[in-house]
């Protein structure tokens, strides 16, 4: 059933509150499904519509989900919407949502995101160097001269999350090169190196995908 309002709600904790209502076909009155998004369940509804984003920009729309703690998004590329399941014990709701509803109420909670992850312990640092990564070739080819900047756009702030959640895991190698000055070149290769694989699969298409963000269904 068509969802009627969409909304997240960000929270100090860097969690957020997932709410859809909507109306019953043949029924009365208004359901809704509702949802807490852990931290890391928020970094990666932001990574999923992000792909989405940058896709749209490269021309390239394909199939793709996003799914954690019960909670399944599905987009579909031919009728450019999004179905939403929730999953609670033996309960299930499903909803469909217009993509471009999802991705209006998700830009908020990008911008949310990228500031944290931008004043995270490593994050200006990875920032600094992907604006010093040379553009990845292949983009323009895809489209046109202001989409493939706008897809250079979403291809950073893809790289900036999946970097800070890697430099912040235990033992990160990238971590420790991001802190030793003699080790800055190697930080800069590993940076470089990612931005570009993303970019590759991208311009890569239709070819599979290996997973990440940019891994269609």
């Amino acid at each position: 059933m068509p969802a009627k309002i969409f909304s997240m709600q960000a929270r100090e904790d860097g969690s957020a509150r997932l709410a859809l209502k909507l109306k019953p076909a043949g029924r009365s009155g208004i359901e809704r499904i509702s949802c807490d998004v852990p931290p890391d369940g928020l970094v990666q509804l932001v990574l999923f519509s992000e792909a989405l984003c940058l896709r749209s920009a490269a021309g390239l729309p394909a199939a793709a989900e996003v799914a954690f703690d019960g909670l399944v998004l599905s987009f579909d590329p031919a009728r450019q919407d999004i179905l939403v399941e929730r999953q609670a014990g033996y309960s299930q709701q499903t909803a469909r949502l217009p993509a471009g509803s999802f991705l209006a109420e998700m830009a908020a909670m990008t911008e949310i995101c990228i500031a944290r992850a931008e004043t995270s312990k490593h994050g200006q640092a990875l920032k600094e160097l992907l604006a010093g990564c040379p553009a990845p070739e292949g983009l323009e080819a895809l489209a046109g001269k202001d989409d493939a900047e706008q897809a250079l756009h979403h291809l950073h702030e893809i790289a900036l999350l999946l970097l800070v959640q890697e430099a912040a895991a235990r033992g990160s190698a990238l971590a420790r090169m991001l802190r030793g000055k003699k080790s800055r070149d190697q930080a800069a290769g590993a940076v470089r190196s990612l931005l570009h694989g993303l970019a590759a699969e991208l311009v890569a298409e239709p070819a599979p995908l290996s997973a990440s963000p940019l891994h269609s269904a």
